[in-house]
């Protein structure tokens, strides 16, 4: 993104990895949460690929209006899911909300007014190398 011209407001929820992706694109990156996200109509687009499955099912409906009061009008929001019907933890212990496609778009539908909304579902794998169904949701404001 930063190759391609854009501002980007580089974030992470962990310090650690934080200072790791400081030194890989060599600029700051700011120690933030969604849950912690205040900003209003401030960005053009908001790509969280592959972490908000980690956001507990009961909390990621503020972090998606969040997102959303974040955006600018017509601004972009891209976000990717492992598929499950029910959340849990993985074998390495790390937690997943595990949607499946009807599940999130409840949640995104009644967390937000979104002007567009498009979920689709792609394979692909995970940290564990392992075949893994994905959902990819593209919304505008």
């Amino acid at each position: 993104m930063i190759a391609a011209g854009f501002d980007v407001d580089a974030t992470d929820g962990c310090a650690a990895l934080a200072a790791k992706a400081e030194a890989r694109i060599g600029q700051p990156v700011r120690i933030l949460r969604f849950a912690a996200l205040d900003a209003e109509a401030r960005y053009d687009g908001v790509w969280a690929n592959a972490c908000l499955l980690h956001v507990p099912r009961s909390g990621l409906p503020d972090i998606l209006r969040r997102i959303h009061r974040a955006l600018k009008p017509g601004g972009q929001f891209t976000a990717s899911y492992k598929t499950g019907r029910d959340e849990g933890r993985d074998r390495f212990g790390r937690y997943f909300n595990y949607p499946d496609t009807d599940w999130l778009r409840n949640v995104y539908g009644h967390a937000a007014d979104w002007a567009v909304l498009e979920i689709a579902k792609r394979a692909g794998s995970g940290y564990d190398g392992m075949p893994t169904d994905w959902l990819d949701a593209r919304a505008t404001r």
